[in-house]
């Protein structure tokens, strides 16, 4: 009875062990099937930031992505769901989905002068040239706070504040220096100064400003004062706003991220880039102070400020476009040694349709130094 009950035993326990082998060779098989993603760790998201449907995914294994790279609309705040389609090694498709969480946590940028400096009795708007951009592309208002009298000499302490829709608070130290008005405060006219470029064209120097045949000029080699310029002008924000109803209408949105920098503020800028990356290579990509179009009030940086936006079709149909709108595109691929800079697909400069168009040659943009026939290098 006992070895009877011992071969009873051994036909229950090898069926069993074979259907756990089973299991196991169909486990690990299914495995080998699957598509494994891996993600970034953190799948926050800045709104308006560049997303793309593959960006996140750190590694595929057992197989590849099927899908092109997409960009991701990332305009509003809140959760996405993002799908991929998948290929395993054997050419089986899959899916893929995760979810990403656009947020804002960028505080808005103030541009402004950190001094402000007028006559007792002065009638002047504390706020003219300040503008406000944010990563939302909200439209903004900057608020003062702080008490100040321009009906008494004094120096004053205020705030610029702007805050965005998710609270995303920005101050900015403004100091008001109100003076009393006598003979000392007027100041001394400059005379004009005239000179003609390499090519012939007439240039004069007009209170520290260059203008060569009419044309606003300043880059590396000549400067603006440190006074000069409040804000994008008007006759440039009326021509961008014809330009970017025209591109609306073909379904090209263009949007202003920087526009006039005053001269503190672009001081406070260079002198950070010179911090992280040296004078030598800051100078291939962040002017001066003094030296910047931004402070001519007649240039800004559109929509993304890197390379890539010259593939774009926002950046495509500005190269094409910008020119009928009085616009050049002004540091061109492949002309550092004219400009000073980098290529920048981004930056734009207001000169008005007649001139825009000769340098536009057809797209093969022709950059203002040489036009004109001059430099663009910094004295030391």
């Amino acid at each position: 009875m006992k070895r009877k009950k011992y071969k009873m035993s051994i036909f229950i326990i090898i069926p069993i062990m074979v259907v756990i082998l089973c299991l196991v060779i169909f486990q690990i098989m299914k495995n080998s099937l699957k598509v494994k993603v891996y993600l970034e760790n953190n799948l926050n998201v800045e709104i308006n930031e560049k997303l793309t449907n593959i960006s996140l995914i750190k590694k595929v294994t057992n197989g590849n992505i099927v899908d092109k790279e997409e960009n991701i609309d990332t305009s509003k705040l809140g959760k996405k769901e993002i799908t991929i389609n998948l290929k395993n090694k054997y050419g089986k498709k899959q899916s893929y989905k995760y979810i990403v969480t656009i947020v804002d946590t960028i505080k808005p940028v103030i541009t402004y002068n950190s001094e402000i400096e007028l006559f007792v009795g002065d009638n002047k708007d504390l706020l003219e040239g300040v503008s406000v951009t944010d990563n939302s592309l909200e439209k903004l208002s900057v608020t003062i706070e702080g008490d100040y009298d321009l009906n008494k000499v004094g120096e004053y302490k205020v705030y610029f504040t702007a805050k965005d829709s998710s609270n995303n608070i920005t101050k900015e130290e403004v100091t008001i220096k109100v003076k009393e008005k006598n003979k000392s405060n007027n100041v001394d006219i400059v005379p004009d100064k005239t000179f003609t470029t390499s090519k012939g064209f007439k240039g004069v120097i007009k209170n520290g400003v260059t203008y060569i045949d009419g044309i606003l000029v300043a880059n590396k080699t000549y400067s603006l004062p440190s006074t000069y310029g409040t804000k994008l002008t008007d006759e440039t924000m009326t021509a961008f706003n014809e330009m970017q109803s025209a591109a609306a209408s073909e379904g090209i949105k263009l949007t202003i991220v920087s526009g006039f920098r005053s001269y503190n503020y672009q001081k406070t800028l260079y002198n950070n880039y010179v911090l992280t990356d040296g004078v030598e290579l800051a100078d291939t990509y962040s002017a001066r102070p003094g030296h910047s179009e931004h402070q001519t009030g007649l240039a800004f940086d559109l929509n993304s400020v890197d390379d890539s936006f010259g593939d774009t079709k926002e950046g495509i149909w500005l190269s094409n476009n910008a020119s009928k709108y009085g616009f050049i595109l002004r540091y061109p691929k492949g002309k550092t040694n004219e400009t000073g800079y980098i290529y920048e697909p981004w930056h734009f400069r207001y000169v008005g349709k007649d001139f825009a168009s000769k340098l536009y040659n057809n797209g093969d943009w022709i950059t203002i130094e040489s036009y004109f026939g001059i430099t663009s290098e910094y004295s030391n």
